[in-house]
Parts: C-alpha cells; sequence; structure tokens
C-alpha cells in the first residue's frame, strides 16, 4: 500500500528539519508533502531546501493566506495522488523516529484497521497529560486516504479538525485503534509563542474544536484497543 506522508506547517521553520528528515529516512514512507500554510516566517523556504526535494521523495506547496490547519490537511491530501494511506504528523514534534513511523502506520498497513491514532507518553508532562485526558485530540494519524477524503468539511475545521476525523471514523464504526509514541512531544504554545500570546492561541484553538466537542457522534460498533 502506498503511503503518503503530510506534514501542515505554520511558523515552523526552526523545527520542521527533524520531522522530515524522520520520514526521509522510515522505508514505509513513499513519499512527503509538506503544506506551508501562510506562514510568516521561513517555513517554505526550509522545507524547500530539504535533501529529499532533490531526491523527489519530498515536495512542498505552499497556501497564502493561512487557511487554518484542516485547510493544510485537506490540501496535502488533495496532492497525495495515488496514496492509499496518509500518514499526518505535526511539524513541531520533538523525539519522532523511524520506529515510531512504522508502528503507527503498521494497523492500518495490514489492512486490520482504517486509522491509527498517535499518542505521546513520556516526552513531556504536560503533553501526556492532554492525550490521557484527551486521546482523540492528535495531530499524528495514519488514516486511509479514501476514508480521510470522506470526511465532511474538513477544510473549514481548522484546529476542530482532529475531531471531525475522528468523530466521522467513530459514528462510521469503523475500526481504529491508539498506537502509543513513547518520548515523542512538542511544545506546548506557551512554550512557543510566549505565555500572552500562547494562552490567547490556546484559547482560540478551543473555540474552534468546541463545535466538535459538542457533536455526537454514535458509532456502529465499539472502539478496539
Amino acid at each position: 500500500m502506498r503511503v503518503i506522508a503530510v506534514v501542515p506547517a505554520y511558523n515552523e521553520g526552526r523545527r520542521i528539519v527533524p520531522v522530515l528528515d524522520t520520514l526521509a529516512a522510515a522505508p514505509s514512507v513513499d513519499a512527503i508533502v509538506a503544506v506551508d500554510d501562510g506562514s510568516r516566517d521561513d517555513t517554505f523556504a526550509v522545507a524547500s531546501q530539504h535533501p529529499a526535494v532533490a531526491t523527489g521523495k519530498l515536495r512542498v506547496v505552499q497556501q497564502n493566506p493561512n487557511q487554518g490547519k484542516g485547510a493544510a490537511m485537506q490540501r496535502g491530501a488533495d496532492e497525495a495522488e495515488g496514496a492509499d494511506i496518509l500518514l499526518f504528523l505535526d511539524a513541531d514534534l520533538t523525539g519522532l523516529t523511524v520506529a515510531h513511523v512504522e508502528r503507527l502506520l503498521a494497523p492500518v498497513r495490514s489492512g486490520e484497521k482504517v486509522m491509527a491514532l498517535g499518542v505521546f507518553r513520556g516526552g513531556n508532562f504536560w503533553t501526556t497529560l492532554a492525550q490521557i485526558l484527551a486521546p482523540n485530540i492528535s495531530g499524528q494519524r495514519a488514516i486511509r486516504r479514501d476514508v480521510f477524503l470522506n470526511v465532511p468539511c474538513l477544510a473549514d475545521a481548522r484546529y476542530g479538525v482532529e475531531l471531525a476525523i475522528t468523530n466521522f471514523v467513530m459514528g462510521e464504526g469503523l475500526p481504529m485503534t491508539d498506537v502509543v509514541l513513547k518520548d515523542v512531544s512538542h511544545p506546548t504554545k506557551e512554550r512557543k509563542l510566549g505565555l500572552l500570546p500562547g494562552v490567547v492561541a490556546r484559547c482560540r484553538m478551543y473555540q474552534q474544536m468546541m463545535p466538535f466537542l459538542l457533536r455526537r457522534y454514535n458509532p456502529k460498533r465499539k472502539r478496539k484497543p
């Protein structure tokens, strides 16, 4: 099954390279699409200079103006023609290894599941706690492309996109699972932006998630661990 990784990025010029390095080295990843979502920093230039561009494994696309994470993920999926499986990873991950990538892909590549959610454990207290409390809110997932493309309102979901995807998969009763990403994390918004701007950005993120938190789903089959 052909796997294409999609990395949505906004102002991640200082952090995106390690994620691209790991994906470039992963044997199960056939191609990578990095989507610069109207960044105000050098994200597009940094990603475009990655060695994987020269080998043809990485393609970098740009959206202007910023359209939100949901639209960036949708753009990446549209660009990933020929893919059977999409692998979504945040651009600011720390501690990510090839082994993590292969483990996250395995349940979907085997055909046993249509989606696998990556959940943090051990990399950072706050991100681990957040994913214990809300495991469905994760930017790390492998999902069949045909399933992803059937999720409604992706382009308008912004930070609610992760809940929109999970709600759809669970509501359809499709098989999914969690995969622990040990020692993987990412910096909190407060650490990246500073305390006050980080709090404002976090509040905006929760506001965008709220409609999907309130939206109920009725899974046809129970979710299996």
